[in-house]
């Protein structure tokens, strides 16, 4: 199966859905993983302020490296970070990514996100679904003969329509590797993430410290998104007997897979 996972920023696909995505690398599908952006402005070093392609330099290493940790194919289009907007330009470029690919299954954040450059991608992906099948849209490149299904991965937000779950997958197995996927992200996961939150004095400097640090985020993270599909989960497997899991909600705008299909779309 091909997967496309595609994310606003370059570490986004990592958090989200990082475990599944080593499933989906360890069954033998292939994944290609997409940052809208370049990622260079989420640091504060007065050295990124000046020189803001270094830091996208910096990023574009770190997302490459972990892409190749699960031997995924990563890309990007290259937009400056906090820029994404739904343009003509930026739609054809993602219609053509898409149609380069073809893939079957395509993963990406709601359009009700928090972030605005995470929203517009949402947008650009829903904005080019449908066009995708038609031949006459972006003729350079060929068309797609069926949709890609897409799907949604979890969050909180609630402002306009709660996170549905509709697949839930158990990642115990694989939180090791999602961890060591975000240790690559050191820019983000040690830097900047705490710098925005404000805790970057408790950011140990030692390798194991870090690690620690960073995992009490990742589990707890997948330890809340078990506990927010507790009644999908029972409808899905019964009792749940694993404690870290992602969840996914297939987009209407895609196409719509029967149960069977589903079953057989994500791992297990």
């Amino acid at each position: 199966m091909r997967v496309m996972i595609i994310g606003a920023h370059p570490d986004d696909w990592e958090f989200s859905c990082g475990g599944t995505a080593i499933k989906f690398a360890k069954r033998g599908d292939e994944v290609v993983a997409v940052s809208v952006t370049n990622g260079n402005k989420g640091h504060f070093y007065e050295e990124y302020k000046s020189y803001p392609s270094k830091l996208a330099a910096r990023r574009m290493e770190e997302a490459r490296r972990a892409a190749e940790m699960i031997g995924a194919t990563f890309e990007t289009l290259d937009v400056d970070d906090g820029e994404v907007y739904v343009t003509k330009e930026l739609t054809e470029k993602m219609a053509r990514l898409i149609r380069k690919h073809r893939p079957d299954l395509i993963i990406t954040n709601r359009p009700v996100d928090y972030h605005r450059d995470h929203r517009y991608t949402a947008q650009l992906i829903l904005d080019v679904a449908y066009m995708l099948t038609v031949p006459l849209f972006c003729p350079d490149t060929p068309h797609l003969e069926r949709m890609p299904v897409i799907a949604y991965w979890w969050d909180r937000f609630e402002e306009i329509k709660p996170f549905r779950a509709d697949v839930v997958v158990a990642i115990d197995d694989v939180i090791e590797g999602k961890i060591d996927l975000l240790m690559a992200h050191e820019s983000q996961v040690f830097e900047w993430l705490p710098y925005n939150a404000g805790e970057l004095e408790s950011v140990p400097s030692d390798e194991a410290g870090r690690r620690e640090f960073l995992a009490r985020r990742i589990k707890g993270r997948a330890e809340a998104v078990r506990k927010s599909c507790e009644e999908r989960i029972k409808e899905l497997f019964g009792e749940a007997d694993f404690l870290y899991a992602e969840a996914f909600q297939i987009s209407q705008y895609g196409r719509q897979p029967d149960p069977e299909e589903l079953k057989g779309l994500f791992p297990v």
